[in-house]
């Protein structure tokens, strides 16, 4: 049984109130105009994996040929910073707005993947019989030192006073070197909870509150779309899994990844139905279902009900 922590009721400053988030999509990272069409100025280039929230849709369409592939989509105007990676050539932290072809998003919230309906106790237990039994344990490298030996000319790491555990920049597969934004980066190796997973090629570090701050080296993708390894469960045949991330006083953020090409990517959050906080189990059933469950406090504040439901990600 996979059993998860209750961490306080979820307030996240970053997927809150129905703002309308998603990932950049394009390998490459994807460039940020000041106005919506192609000759307007490029203003920033926003990597891989960092989500950004669109503030407003525009009638422009426009068609990409990438790779003899064409992809259709319009502009739509975004909000983006530099918290994390320099998007551009200033080191200061900022938001700002700007333009981008809406191609290379992929949303953070898919309604129409998952399909779940609440089922009784017993249709639970019943269930729960066709689920495997064996807990996945992913391998770890705990010792910095052996990480940084590991990720050489890979990971750059600031060396001035007391940050010698804080990434500088990640040099990604297809080339691009990533600068972290050291004005705004809070994160950095702790003994016990960092690690590099190599299965993964993922590199988790510790954020303030004890989050979970993780890097894809391969891509430079972060904790939102890459998940911390420790909370993955795979579906039998590793289809799909669960994953998810700590965000410090928040609670644990999980969301769905599906194999494509012999990758995982993001497909869809799964916060049961916004009570992320009181998810308790979860199994998978077979390659695509799953069931799963979590404490009701509405009847009973105190101890709570628990509550069973049977899902199913559409193919």
């Amino acid at each position: 049984m996979k059993l998860f922590t209750i961490i306080l009721l979820f307030i996240s400053h970053t997927y809150c109130c129905g703002q309308d988030y998603y990932f950049i999509n394009a390998e490459s990272g994807l460039n940020v105009r000041s106005d919506s069409n192609l000759s307007s100025k490029k203003v920033a280039k926003i990597p891989y994996g960092v989500m950004v929230e669109k503030i407003a849709d525009t009638n422009q369409d426009l068609i990409i040929n990438d790779n003899g592939k064409q992809i259709k989509g319009k502009w739509v105007k975004i909000k983006y910073n530099n918290y994390l990676y320099l998007v551009s050539k200033e080191t200061e932290s900022f938001e700002r707005e700007g333009y981008v072809f809406d191609g290379f998003l992929t949303a953070f919230k898919n309604k129409d993947v998952i399909d779940n309906t609440k089922i009784d106790k017993g249709e639970y237990i019943e269930l729960l019989k066709k689920a495997p039994k064996k807990i996945y344990t992913p391998k770890k490298v705990g010792s910095l030192d052996s990480i940084k030996l590991i990720l050489k000319n890979r990971v750059g790491w600031v060396t001035e006073f007391e940050r010698a555990d804080v990434i500088k920049s990640i040099t990604t597969k297809n080339g691009q070197t990533l600068l972290v934004n050291q004005n705004s980066n809070d994160s950095g190796f702790s003994e016990g909870w960092s690690g590099y997973y190599p299965e993964y090629d993922i590199l988790v570090l510790e954020g303030g509150h004890s989050s979970d701050i993780c890097f894809l080296i391969a891509t430079g993708e972060t904790e939102s779309t890459i998940g911390n390894p420790q909370y993955i469960i795979p579906s039998p045949k590793n289809s799909y899994r669960l994953n998810g991330h700590f965000g410090g006083q928040e609670c644990i953020s999980y969301f769905f990844q599906k194999k494509v090409n012999g990758k995982f990517i993001y497909l869809t959050e799964f916060n049961s139905n916004g009570d992320i906080c009181t998810f308790k189990t979860f199994h998978w059933i077979s390659e695509n279902e799953f069931i799963y469950s979590k404490m009701n406090y509405t009847t009973d504040s105190e101890n709570g009900v628990e509550e069973y439901f049977n899902g199913k990600i559409i193919k």
